[in-house]
């Protein structure tokens, strides 16, 4: 099965109506999910991330999604041994990696992240790259935090793996080290986004050659 990227613009669901009737199409759990939010942009983030999984699946043959999760509720399809996916959101953006080996995926919004927080997350070396290479060090961050997420998420380890555990190397191509883990497979594929860092781990050297749009127009009232 060929590597899928699909991605969704949310700001769709800023319409009542259309936000009330997509969400009644969602199944229950993730209606909790939605409801456990309470912020409604949060809750519109979410709502796009069932719809986009629901049509990348869709595009996969998957017609009944069910599924099951992991400890750290990471979600597995049931019946399924050769679809993976996983799911990211942020900003106003949902975003879902189909395939058929394992993947993770994180998009994140740009922003400005503190000295201290960056010190927190990242290894001296980390560090220096962003400030001797960078011409946005608040771009390279999210970018680098970006490549520690999708780790998380590939192996389904939430936050019990914190990301000052995984160190990347980015001088030449992208490495990732860390101890608890063997991450000597794996690689990583960015995509360029405005105002956005997205990144895809898998075992795949390119996961996907471009991001494939969702558009409302192309989605269905089912």
């Amino acid at each position: 099965m060929k590597n899928h990227i699909y991605i969704l613009d949310t700001t769709f669901l800023d319409d009542e109506e259309r936000f009330c009737l997509y969400y009644m199409q969602m199944s229950e759990n993730r209606r909790k999910k939605i409801d456990a939010f309470r912020f409604m942009k949060d809750k519109k983030l979410s709502l796009g991330a069932g719809i986009l999984l629901r049509e990348s699946l869709m595009y996969a043959g998957v017609t009944d999604i069910r599924l099951e999760y992991n400890k750290n509720e990471k979600p597995f399809l049931i019946g399924e041994d050769n679809i993976f996916f996983n799911l990211s959101h942020s900003g106003k953006m949902a975003v879902c990696a189909v395939s058929d080996r394992t993947v993770g995926v994180d998009i994140e919004e740009e922003q400005h992240f503190e000295d201290s927080f960056l010190r927190y997350t990242c290894f001296e070396e980390e560090i220096k790259y962003i400030l001797t290479n960078a011409e946005s060090i608040d771009r390279s961050f999210t970018e680098l935090w970006t490549i520690k997420e999708s780790i998380m998420k590939f192996f389904g380890t939430g936050i019990s793996l914190e990301p000052n555990k995984i160190s990347i190397d980015m001088n030449s191509s992208i490495k990732a080290s860390c101890e608890s883990l063997d991450t000597s497979g794996l690689h990583f594929t960015q995509y360029k986004l405005s105002g956005y860092a997205l990144t895809v781990c898998s075992e795949y050297e390119n996961f996907a050659d471009e991001l494939e749009w969702i558009y409302v127009s192309n989605l269905n009232i089912r």
